[in-house]
């Protein structure tokens, strides 16, 4: 039988040198751009294979999405306005192109992605095949270590299509789904057993082999030290709850705790509180009986007992950019060069540290001295008006009066102040750091919510939620960004005060308990106790009150308006979370020396 001829662009894609960067290889597509698109750029090459390889490399260069079904790949850059292309900007002439020479890729993970982008942009009446074509590529080229480490994405985005496609590709999904299971229930390496474990729970595979899946990694979390044996063991006790055994998804978390706690005794007082807190974190993720069974119904009240010893937010101090007054564009360029690194989460580290938090002794202080060289202002009062002219705020007629602590005239002059560093850093300063960072680094909603997850100030209760409010404020919409993270913030005062013994409930007149406003809960001075004076002034100021920005009263009585997705303030409350939230994983995972700059439970004081 005589072969079918190769067409023009088949024959194209046979080229040598567009055959050698095609070459199967376990590092992943990024890596294939660059000799796909060094081909394309090449002025001796056809003109012919320099198409084909442009469109190859433009494909490997696509940044998946995490699990976004309705926009699965990204641009690989963003610069200003203008971006790197998307699936959506190929032609139908590209998508016929593609098409023609997806079976010549012998890089099977990359046809997968290049059939992916054929049934994404393509026809709709095909759509079901390329996706089965899609499943198929993955499943020949099988779940191996080096796969899960470069592209793990590209199962993840096969698997949420074979759950739609079922019905065309119900025996390439079933086989991927077999590998999976085979790599979470006997496989020696852990990083692969419990990344298989993951992906078949995201996507509610592998239900048959639950108990076989928990049990291994169970097993190997035994061999393990500190947040591998930890990961290990929390994805076990996802797998026996889905085994239908809560008892034994019970004694696994419990295990972590007793790992975090015998962590604590073994370090520095300063660094232990940090391990004390994950510890307490994920014990409250244990019902009340099962505590009880386990001989832990007391070890809630202890363990935050040594925390407040300790102290309770490990908020360590961080490289600061400052910068002096005058022309910001040279302070800016010196900034964003500052920020940039290869590593994703060094670029966090440093974004999240371009300032420190607000000082509140160098703001009391800036604001007596402008009281005392101008007299006059601290006797007229101040009246502040909402956007639509309301008066929420006048200056109290006691001279005596105090908000936060503070004398009313002081505090005033102070979030004046304040105003203006939010200004400078949320309207200036920082959207160019993020669109920097952004630029260099693609990061999904994965990634958050592993930082939310290993950061011991975030709630237990509210991961989800800090990890979707910073991925949407990375993803630019800080807009959504505000609407989640102002009241998880509040969620975080709450956790903690309560952890320090402090009432976060009153219980009013007609005997119904509730939960005590944002507002009402900074006016405890503990908050300055449990995260140090500078962040506690932070929140106030940013949050709180009718003076100052006061976003959590605009949010929460949908007083904010479509200037939320652009202000300042949107900025920096992302920022502010951002780094609340870093600094504490950076300090226990990475940095211990950080730890131990934090501010302590109880400031000391100088001997008089």
């Amino acid at each position: 039988m005589t072969a079918t001829p190769d067409s023009r662009w088949q024959a194209a894609a046979r080229h040598p040198d567009l055959e050698t960067a095609l070459a199967e290889d376990d590092a992943g597509t990024l890596l294939m751009g660059s000799p796909l698109r060094a081909i394309s750029d090449d002025a001796d090459v056809d003109e012919d294979v320099r198409y084909v390889s442009g469109l190859l490399a433009t494909v490997a260069w696509f940044m998946p999405n995490g699990n976004d079904w309705t926009n699965p790949y990204g641009p690989f850059a963003t610069f200003g306005d203008r971006r790197s292309p998307i699936p959506a900007d190929f032609t139908d002439a590209d998508i016929a192109v593609l098409a023609d020479v997806a079976e010549l890729v012998p890089n099977l993970i990359l046809r997968s992605r290049i059939l992916d982008v054929i049934a994404i942009a393509g026809e709709p009446a095909r759509r079901a095949t390329w996706h089965a074509a899609q499943l198929q590529a993955l499943a020949d080229h099988g779940v191996t270590s080096e796969a899960m480490t470069h592209s793990a994405e590209q199962w993840d985005r096969g698997l949420a299509v074979g759950v739609r496609f079922r019905g065309v590709a119900s025996a390439q999904l079933q086989e991927i789904e077999r590998q999976l299971v085979e790599a979470a229930t006997t496989s020696s390496d852990g990083v692969l057993a419990v990344r298989a474990a993951r992906m078949l729970g995201d996507h509610r595979l592998g239900r048959d082999h639950a108990g076989a899946i928990a049990a291994h990694l169970a097993a190997h979390a035994e061999g393990l030290q500190s947040i591998v044996a930890q990961d290990t063991l929390e994805v076990a006790a996802e797998w026996y709850r889905r085994a239908g055994n809560p008892e034994a998804s019970e004694d696994a978390t419990y295990a972590i705790v007793q790992r975090l706690v015998a962590e604590a005794e073994a370090s520095e007082a300063l660094r232990a509180c940090v391990q004390l807190e994950m510890a307490l974190k994920v014990l409250r993720t244990l019902p009340r009986t099962a505590r009880e069974r386990l001989g832990a119904a007391d070890l809630p009240a202890e363990l935050a007992r040594r925390i407040r010893e300790s102290g309770a937010a490990a908020v360590g101090q961080m490289h600061v950019f400052t910068t002096e007054g005058g022309d910001l564009s040279r302070h800016v360029t010196e900034l964003l060069a500052a920020i940039r690194s290869d590593d994703p989460v060094e670029s966090l580290r440093r974004f999240a540290g371009i300032q420190a938090f607000a000082s509140l002794s160098a703001a009391r202080t800036e604001a007596e001295e402008r009281e005392q060289q101008h007299p006059l202002l601290s006797l007229i009062g101040r009246r502040t008006l909402s956007s639509d002219g309301r008066t929420v705020y006048r200056s109290p007629a006691d001279e005596g009066a105090t908000i936060f602590g503070e004398k009313a005239s002081t505090w005033e002059e102070m979030i004046q102040q304040f105003q203006l560093r939010v200004n400078l850093l949320g309207g200036i300063v920082l959207p160019k750091g993020w669109r920097q960072l952004s630029t260099d680094h693609r990061l999904h909603i994965g990634h958050f919510q592993a930082l939310a997850a290993a950061s011991p100030i975030v709630p237990s209760t509210h991961e989800g939620i800090f990890a979707r409010g910073l991925h949407y404020g990375y993803s630019g919409d800080f807009g959504a960004a505000v609407h989640l993270l102002v009241p998880a913030i509040e969620a975080l005062v709450r956790l903690h005060l309560a952890n320090a013994g402090e009432r976060t409930s009153a219980i009013g007149a007609d005997g119904n308990e509730n939960e005590i406003g944002l507002s009402a809960l900074m006016e405890n001075e503990r908050v300055v106790d449990i995260f140090g004076e500078d962040l506690a002034f932070e929140l106030r100021a940013l949050l709180c009150g009718p003076i100052g920005p006061n976003l959590r009263n605009e949010v929460a009585h949908g007083l904010i308006g479509d200037s939320v997705f652009s202000s300042g303030a949107s900025v920096y409350l992302w920022w502010l979370t951002l780094r609340l939230v870093f600094i504490p994983y950076w300090n226990a995972l990475h940095d211990p020396e950080a730890a131990e700059g934090r501010e302590p439970a109880v400031p000391t004081r100088e001997s008089e």
